[in-house]
């Protein structure tokens, strides 16, 4: 770390052009060991099952505000002076930050991969309060590698102004084909615990199947903050005790919270998908370069051709 701050400054450079970051040796081992226990329990009450398909197989468990279940977990996720806090500040350039959700995520033996998605969109952050931004931590609850399904990235697809040559392929064949197509992924692995892997609420990440014998925990918990204002007081915390955001209560109603704890289950995905009149545009474009570019070669063979037979005859 530099200047006193608890992320090397190269660090929080490379989160700020990649949206990513694996932190190793972040936070107290003891610490992080405390809220495991906890929330290996809790799980096998409240966790509920997510994105499964038509076949009934899931993708994870999880349940929402862990902090609510568990005075450990909360005192660890309350304590602003805590190495998490302090560490999401650097990430977002702010201390004025608040809790916007705490979840634990358990992935069983066989779950398949999580699908792809913005963490923002999945809560509809962007319509809701346009202006505020979000810095996510995944902590490991133990050591684990790539196999027990962590999380993995499409670095740079945060970039909310990204350069002409994606904007050009995207405007022909989408934003996903572009993404996928020129960005490269970057998977997390050999996890132990203490590590935190860090995401803008914009990046684009996913988590790989599990396919190994055991079962992999983690808790996830995620900063609200707005650097350019124009959030109405949403990024406000519910009170000096209580770190939540404002925002919380408007996108997570009761109601949904009730029928969470009460056992809901199999939640619905949030697909990467445009509208139908964005695919119409850009079949239009696509349909305009293609024919501009056949009658570029169409021209090009032409005179090469009318060349050709100019210096034969001569």
């Amino acid at each position: 770390a530099g200047d006193g701050g608890i992320l090397a400054p190269d660090a929080v450079s490379a989160f700020r052009a990649n949206g990513h970051l694996l932190s190793k040796a972040a936070l107290p081992r003891a610490e992080v060991e405390g809220v495991a226990q906890t929330l290996s329990g809790l799980m096998e009450e409240h966790g509920r099952r997510a994105f499964a398909d038509d076949g009934g197989q899931k993708e994870v468990r999880f349940t929402f505000a862990v902090h609510e279940l568990s005075e450990v977990v909360a005192a660890f996720i309350a304590d602003r002076n805590n190495s998490l806090w302090r560490a999401a500040a650097e990430l977002a350039g702010t201390s004025e930050l608040c809790l916007l959700m705490d979840r634990g995520f358990t992935k069983d033996p066989g779950d398949k991969e999580t699908h792809w998605h913005r963490d923002d969109e999945a809560i509809g952050l962007p319509n809701a309060f346009p202006n505020m931004r979000t810095v996510h931590a995944w902590i490991p609850l133990s050591a684990m590698d790539s196999s027990l399904g962590t999380l993995q990235y499409l670095l740079g697809s945060h970039d909310r102004s990204p350069g002409w040559l994606m904007q050009l392929i995207a405007s022909m064949w989408g934003w996903e084909f572009a993404w996928f197509a020129m960005l490269p992924r970057f998977l997390d692995d050999h996890l132990e615990i203490g590590d935190v892997a860090w995401h803008d609420g914009w990046t684009l990440h996913s988590a790989g199947a599990n396919s190994g014998g055991a079962v992999r925990h983690g808790l996830a918990a995620s900063f609200a903050y707005c650097p350019q204002g124009g959030c109405g007081g949403a990024e406000a915390r519910r009170s000096e005790a209580d770190a939540t955001c404002l925002a919380a209560e408007q996108l997570f109603d009761e109601g949904w919270r009730a029928r969470h704890r009460s056992g809901e289950e199999d939640y619905a995905k949030h697909y990467l998908a445009e509208r139908s009149v964005v695919h119409a545009r850009r079949f239009v474009w696509r349909s305009v370069v293609g024919a501009l570019a056949g009658f570029l070669v169409h021209r090009a063979v032409t005179w090469i051709g009318t060349r050709a037979y100019k210096q034969k005859a001569a």
